[in-house]
This record gives C-alpha cells, sequence and structure tokens, in this order.
C-alpha cells in the first residue's frame, strides 16, 4: 500500500496560524492571476491591435454611421419652408390693408371694404392649407427622425470608445518604442524600430480622421434635434395662436360687413375688429421669426452634414492594407 507523502510547508509560512496562511496564499494566487491577465504586449501586436480596430471601424462601423447620414440628409432635404413663409407674410399684407375708417366726412367705402376682407379670407385659407401640410408632414416624420438621430449618437459614440481603446495601444506602443531604443545598438534593429514608429504615426492619423468624423456626426445631431424641436415649436404656434386669430378675425371682419350694409359701424364694433387684426399680426410675427430661426437652423445642419459627408472621404482609404 502506497503511503501518502506530506505536502511540505513554505518555509516563508511555516509556524504562521492557519487562517494567516490561507491569505496570504490566496493573496499570492490573486497577484499571480494578475499578472497572466495584463502582460506587456511588443510594439508590433499592440500595432497590429490597432490596424485592426481601424480596419473593423472602416469596413463596417464608418460606413452604416454614413449611410444614417445619407437619409437624414436626403430627408432634410425635402423640407422647404418657403410656402409656408409666402403664406404667413401674404396674410400679414392682408390683414395690414384692411381700413376700418372711412375717409373725413364720407361714407364707408363697403366695396372696398368687401375687397379687403375677401383678400384676407384667401390669404387666410392659403395658410391654413399650407400650415396643415406643414404639421401634418411633422407629425409623420418626427418620431422617424428621432429614432435615426439617436442611432447616430449610439453609433458615434460607440466608434468613439473603440477609437479610444486603439489610440491608448498607440501611446503604449510608443512608449515601448522609446524604451526598446535606448537599448537598440545594430543598425537592422533601429531600422525597424524605426519603421514600427512611422507605422504607428500613420495609424493614429487615420483613427484621428475617424474620430472627427464622429464628432462631426455629434455636432449634426445637436443641430438636428434642435431643428425638430424648433419645427414643433412653429407647429405650436399655427396651430394654438395664428389660426385662433385668424379665425377671431375673419369673424370680426364678417360681422363688420353684415353691420355696414344698415349702417356705419359703431366704434365698439371697429375697435373689435383692430384688437383682433393686432392679435393676428402678433400670432403672425412671431411664427415668422420662428420660421426665419428654422431656416437658419436648417441651413447650419445641412451645411455640417455636407462637412460630415466629406470628412468620411478620406476615410474609404484606410481599409486598404497598404494606405
Amino acid at each position: 500500500m502506497t503511503q501518502l507523502m506530506p505536502i511540505p510547508r513554505s518555509s516563508k509560512l511555516e509556524g504562521l496560524p492557519d487562517p494567516v496562511r490561507r491569505a496570504s496564499r490566496t493573496a499570492a494566487l490573486r497577484e499571480a492571476a494578475n499578472s497572466v491577465a495584463t502582460p506587456t504586449r511588443s510594439p508590433s501586436s499592440l500595432a497590429a491591435a490597432a490596424q485592426q480596430v481601424l480596419h473593423s471601424l472602416t469596413g463596417k462601423r464608418v460606413p452604416r454611421l454614413g449611410s444614417l447620414r445619407e437619409r437624414l440628409q436626403q430627408s432634410e432635404a425635402t423640407w422647404s419652408p418657403a410656402e409656408l413663409d409666402r403664406a404667413l407674410h401674404a396674410l400679414q399684407e392682408a390683414s395690414a390693408a384692411v381700413d376700418f375708417l372711412p375717409p373725413r366726412g364720407g361714407a364707408f367705402p363697403l366695396a372696398e371694404f368687401h375687397r379687403q376682407c375677401a383678400a384676407v379670407g384667401a390669404a387666410a385659407r392659403r395658410l391654413a392649407t399650407t400650415a396643415l401640410h406643414f404639421i401634418g408632414r411633422h407629425a409623420v416624420d418626427a418620431s422617424t427622425t428621432r429614432m435615426l438621430w439617436a442611432e447616430l449618437l449610439m453609433e458615434s459614440r460607440s466608434i468613439h470608445k473603440r477609437v479610444r481603446h486603439g489610440l491608448a495601444w498607440l501611446r503604449n506602443m510608443e512608449q515601448e518604442l522609446a524604451l526598446r531604443r535606448q537599448a537598440a545598438t545594430a543598425p537592422v534593429s533601429r531600422q525597424a524600430l524605426q519603421e514600427l514608429a512611422r507605422r504607428g504615426e500613420a495609424l493614429q492619423d487615420k483613427l484621428h480622421a475617424v474620430e472627427d468624423f464622429c464628432g462631426a456626426a455629434r455636432a449634426a445631431r445637436s443641430l438636428g434635434t434642435q431643428v425638430l424641436d424648433h419645427r414643433a415649436a412653429l407647429c405650436r404656434l399655427l396651430q394654438d395662436e395664428v389660426r385662433p386669430a385668424g379665425l377671431t378675425l375673419q369673424h370680426q371682419l364678417q360681422a363688420m360687413q353684415e353691420v355696414a350694409e344698415a349702417r356705419p359701424p359703431e366704434p365698439a364694433e371697429l375697435l373689435a375688429a383692430i384688437e383682433a387684426r393686432h392679435a393676428l399680426e402678433v400670432a403672425v410675427t412671431r411664427a415668422v421669426a420662428e420660421l426665419h430661426h428654422l431656416e437658419a437652423l436648417q441651413a447650419e445642419l445641412d451645411t455640417q452634414l455636407a462637412w460630415m459627408q466629406q470628412k468620411a472621404k478620406p476615410l474609404a482609404e484606410a481599409r486598404s492594407p497598404g494606405s
């Protein structure tokens, strides 16, 4: 029968209580495991890892981000607020042209007043049709567009995170190369280290280009959400302020026309119509200001999306091994 031999104890742990020995051995094992999990990587392996990150990003992730940019750019290109702007100004001009007061000593100009009221009604109907189309389209497109912007933001953040990893590896590579240059004596070794350094610099430039592309994407997303917010604000102005004010003015003008057929309008009737016109002018002025602000944001967004497209062009070359 084979006799089991006792396991020899470490001289450092000899004589220590059991709990202390167990804790010491656990700490030693943990230290050994950590040293294996984070080995020192050679400059060539760090460069290869950074190259793999770049290849992965330019092969799949950057084109995906570019595809989102293209969809958003095409969608924004179809938004033209010019017709809405013209309709708002037409109503503004028509309401301002209404003359409520008869000439001094003369009769109330009923025929001209009818013509002016008809012009206000036509301008109001034109604006109502244009505004309804604008509001309806925003209601349909807004949620989809917000989802696209959210997807673009998440994709750009994910790409940026991987870029930072690649750049960190290249910084480690630079530090390791600096140490090896000090020890290198043979010309062949120095040349190899120099070549690795040049490769690292080229990879850094390309990863920074990807980083710039992500920055352009995030800037576009910020502008895109502002455009959506101001588009929604304009819809609220059209629906909650301009439309009710226009209907109120038309109601007052209709009442004045009916009265003017029988007698000159009373001061209180004139005052009610003048106040209704003023309320419409205030609402339309606010809507026009919001529209112009929206147009400026859209122009800025168009420029940013075009800049993002420009940033993406050189990244296609980064995928080729020789680039």
